[in-house]
């Protein structure tokens, strides 16, 4: 599955005030250079225990120490790049399988939304709630939504206070890393602009590279 078409087929569907939002938020983000605080390749990756879709504790030193771990940041199940995303990561799922990688997406959605996306999707992956963006802040891809965009989201009936369980609004950039048993970054996408992920076929060119490296 090609994440690139599934953003290109969702941005067709575009009318004046998505495209007024979203240009507003891509811009603020960069020239804010949120990005550039993030951690990046060589850096050690935060452990964390977080809930799954189901409330079980997941270990992150736990899964590092299988073997390598790859680590997806998503801002909910209400965004439909972050869907078309974790589409694609389900549909190479094998493949990160054969390559002995974990794969864990993370989201600061609480309560029963993991679940009911993972249901709603068909989705099979390793879904954790990010409680209070503990993560996301230690990972440094944490940013507070601007008064203009809380106020479009609402319009469109999305509200984040209550999908995190917190008065703040507050999302992940999109970020997917590559991390070592030893708990070293040795791969890092971030990117600014929302729509735009890193596709399945990279991130296991990553783990090849680890792999042949090891």
């Amino acid at each position: 599955m090609n994440y690139d078409k599934l953003r290109g087929d969702l941005l067709s569907a575009f009318g004046p005030a998505d495209w007024k939002a979203y240009e507003f938020l891509v811009n603020w983000i960069r020239e804010h250079d949120f990005a550039s605080r993030a951690l990046n390749v060589g850096d050690t990756a935060p452990d964390f225990l977080l809930p799954d879709a189901d409330g079980r504790l997941v270990s992150s030193e736990q899964l590092r120490g299988e073997g390598p771990l790859v680590i997806s940041f998503f801002r909910g199940g209400w965004c439909p790049y972050c869907t078309a995303e974790l589409c694609a990561l389900q549909a190479a799922k094998q493949e990160f399988e054969d390559l002995k990688a974990n794969l864990i997406v993370l989201s600061p959605d609480t309560r029963n939304f993991p679940r009911d996306m993972k249901r709603n999707f068909g989705l099979d992956l390793q879904v954790l709630a990010d409680v209070d963006h503990g993560v996301a802040m230690s990972y440094g891809v944490l940013f507070s939504v601007p008064e203009e965009i809380r106020t479009y989201y609402s319009s469109l009936g999305i509200d984040l206070g209550m999908r995190h369980g917190t008065s703040i609004w507050m999302l992940p950039l999109p970020a997917t890393y590559v991390v070592d048993r030893s708990g070293r970054i040795r791969n890092a996408f971030i990117e600014a602009d929302f729509t735009i992920r890193q596709e399945p076929i990279e991130i296991l060119a990553a783990l090849r590279k680890l792999a042949a490296e090891s």
